[in-house]
């Protein structure tokens, strides 16, 4: 686990400081009318690179498939000819239905469930919880959450971030309920301002009909959310 959440961290840490640029940004080129944003859309989906940092297509989680004219550059997605998890900032005009001109790429940190080693302590700081969903095609459980960030002195200062499945109970009429519980270590990172942070965890290793309840420590208390697959 503690190898699992090294990867993690480090992906957050970047994806903290890519979600305050990004948000800039976007607010602040927004054009009314029929401009170059006029037809801004955000999706999250699965994008493709066809090089290094460089994203050429797309598929969101509503199931359009998109060709990125030209190419984004998108400086998280380092290695070419594979896929990532974003929240895809893009522009498509009336009657293009394939190619579309990106404007940025927000990465969401991809959780894959795993068991907590026996007498693992399993650390489940608070964080904000703003939305959880399951994505329409299916494919993920998502999460969009708020955590408390600040500048530290050490150089190892990072928060880690995993999702546990405790425990599998099947039901008299054979559904399997499966207990998930967010890990999140705030690792003595400073506390002083908010930075929001998405994250999907595939849903490939459970069977249809299965129930998630997911477990949320938050500065309000344990959140519990239930889902059907």
């Amino acid at each position: 686990m503690k190898r699992i959440c090294r990867h993690f961290c480090l992906t957050v840490c970047a994806a903290v400081a890519l979600m305050l640029w990004t948000t800039a940004c976007t607010t602040e080129d927004y054009e009314s009318g029929n401009g170059e944003y006029s037809y801004l859309r955000a999706d999250f989906a699965e994008v493709h690179t066809v090089g290094a940092k460089k994203v050429g297509n797309a598929r969101t989680d509503e199931g359009d498939s998109l060709v990125l004219q030209p190419p984004l550059d998108c400086s998280w997605t380092t290695t070419p000819d594979s896929t990532y998890r974003a929240l895809l900032y893009y522009s498509r005009e009336p009657g293009k239905k394939l190619e579309v001109k990106g404007f940025s790429a927000v990465q969401v940190l991809v959780l894959h469930t795993k068991e907590p080693k026996e007498g693992t302590v399993v650390q489940t700081d608070p964080l904000t919880l703003e939305s959880a969903w399951i994505s329409p095609n299916g494919k993920y459980l998502n999460l969009g959450m708020y955590v408390k960030i600040g500048q530290s002195d050490a150089k190892d200062a990072y928060q880690i971030l995993g999702m546990v499945r405790d425990t599998v109970i099947t039901a008299d009429d054979g559904t399997k309920v499966h207990h998930l519980r967010l890990m999140h270590s705030q690792n003595g990172m400073p506390e002083y301002y908010s930075s929001r942070i998405y994250t999907s965890t595939p849903l490939a290793p459970f069977g249809k009909g299965d129930v998630l309840r997911v477990e949320i420590n938050t500065y309000e208390g344990i959140v519990v959310r239930r889902f059907t697959i």
